[in-house]
């Protein structure tokens, strides 16, 4: 799978050259008309050569019947945080684990040794809540590092996971009423030239069923610039060695200058 990936063309941008190093996290390709599921076309990215978006993955378990529920994935234009269009996953009565969906990136150039921030935004839909207190469900980021020929991965991936809408034993995270970002902060390993962000949309082990649809828009991945490196000592010119006087000093002596450690003392009180 990643072999396969690998041989897809990396989207054309300087990392330093946009604050947002992602194409198309706004979900607004293709354009849809209503909830536009994946099986009907609704899958991100999915027209152009540079696209943000390589792979929208929905897999459902449980029996054939379909008593086990489903989770359905896509876009939609019925609600948006920017531009027109969301992604948009729906649990239908899911009532097994293993329902997930599975949306993967095209490969996104970083600066080793650099840190980034990833960050998405979701709210669930007031007509169509996500029951709190049935089967769990989380989103869950996963990260992976490669060299810049893409075949070669690099360093250890990294890992996040936000409970959906929210812990059971708080308050939900995620609402009906305004937009909410889950925020991970990064830093690119030795010999990373190329990240990829898989994100993951499952059902949890517990018992009972889960049922509502949640949106989720504007992807964003930029530097991390709160991550600065310290601001140097101060400092100032060397001071010239002043002689003693003889009422000040014995004969023959002289006051020396601060060493390095005074110098310092004197310019932090000043």
């Amino acid at each position: 799978m990643r072999l396969l990936l690998g041989a897809l063309l990396v989207w054309g941008f300087s990392v330093f050259g946009s604050d947002n190093l992602m194409n198309d996290g706004s979900f607004e390709t293709p354009a849809v008309t209503g909830r536009t599921p994946s099986t009907k076309g609704g899958i991100p990215g999915n027209t152009g050569s540079e696209r943000q978006w390589i792979s929208l993955e929905v897999r459902n378990s449980g029996s054939n019947s379909g008593s086990d529920g489903r989770i359905v994935a896509g876009l939609t234009n019925e609600i948006a945080r920017s531009g027109t269009q969301s992604f948009f996953v729906q649990f239908d009565h899911v009532a097994s684990l293993h329902h997930e969906v599975v949306l993967t990136s095209n490969f996104i150039p970083v600066r080793s040794g650099s840190n980034y921030e990833v960050v998405i935004w979701g709210r669930t839909d007031a007509r169509d809540l996500v029951n709190p207190e049935g089967r769990s469900a989380y989103l869950k980021l996963e990260v992976d590092y490669f060299a810049d020929d893409a075949n070669q991965s690099v360093g250890e991936p990294r890992y996040a996971v936000q409970p959906l809408p929210g812990s059971k034993e708080h308050q939900a995270f995620f609402k009906p009423d305004s937009w909410n970002f889950f925020r991970v902060k990064l830093a690119a390993p030795e010999g990373a030239a190329l990240a990829q962000l898989i994100w993951t949309w499952e059902t949890g082990p517990d018992e009972g069923e889960i049922n509502g649809t949640m949106y989720f828009d504007d992807i964003t991945m930029v530097k991390d610039l709160s991550i600065r490196p310290p601001k140097p000592l101060p400092s100032r010119p060397p001071q010239p060695v002043v002689s003693a006087s003889p009422a000040a000093s014995p004969a023959g002596s002289a006051v020396e200058s601060p060493t390095p450690q005074q110098d310092y003392k004197a310019n932090f009180s000043q």
